[in-house]
């Protein structure tokens, strides 16, 4: 019958066993020193993510201020009403007088040279002398009203075009261009009279009045030696 008392370990087994054994404990050796010496991560809190930036208020856009529209170089630039007519002319308007103090009065009843809304327009946004002869006691039925303007080219032809659409006879005179209309009745007679040149725009309205030349002395007296 078989021996069933201890089992007897051959030397070649206990020394697999023991080979086996150091392997193992070698492994937990180096398993416990990773864990002790390998660095952790520090234990702080996450990074809060980076604040959006907050948009400052937009600028209000600077003003730019369109510039002066230049006039032709050379253009006459009188300073006053009284430097474009003549002595003889200022003479020749008898009772009537050049801008009296009335005619600066809110809502007095004055007129501007033209009676268009579109090169009144013009008028108003423009550099000019208003130059009024009219009676000194207050508004009447008679008047001379001139606007003179200084316009730049692109003004002056948008002038001579509105003009001609208007139905104004113009034609060439004294190095400019003159356009003209009048209208009478048995009562009254009204007109306006428009010279361009260079720079400058002369734009004149009449009623029962305007002494012969008018449009003639203040050319020949704004380009006098021209």
């Amino acid at each position: 019958m078989p021996d069933h008392g201890t089992p007897t370990i051959t030397p070649g087994r206990e020394w697999a066993l023991l080979i086996l054994g150091g392997i193992v404990t070698v492994l937990v050796l180096v398993a416990a020193a990773w864990v002790l010496f390998t660095p952790r991560a520090a234990n702080t809190p996450e990074a809060e993510p980076a604040a959006r930036p907050v948009p400052t208020a937009t600028p209000e856009p600077t003003a730019v201020t369109a510039p002066t529209a230049a006039v032709a170089p050379g253009t006459p630039k009188p300073a006053s009403c009284t430097d474009i007519y003549s002595p003889e002319m200022e003479d020749a308007f008898g009772d009537l007088v050049l801008n009296p103090e009335w005619t600066t009065e809110p809502g007095a009843d004055v007129r501007d040279g033209a009676d268009d809304p579109d090169l009144l327009k013009i008028i108003a946004s423009s550099e000019h002398l208003s130059c009024r002869w009219v009676s000194p006691d207050g508004a009447s039925g008679s008047g001379v009203f001139t606007s003179l303007v200084w316009v730049t080219e692109e003004q002056a032809a948008a002038v001579e075009t509105r003009l001609r659409a208007l139905g104004f006879e113009c034609y060439e005179e004294l190095e400019g261009l003159r356009c003209i209309t009048e209208t009478s009745s048995d009562t009254d007679t009204a007109g306006q009279s428009h010279f361009l040149r260079g720079g400058i725009w002369l734009a004149t309205q009449y009623v029962n009045a305007g002494p012969d030349g008018y449009t003639h002395d203040m050319i020949n007296t704004i380009w006098a030696g021209a």
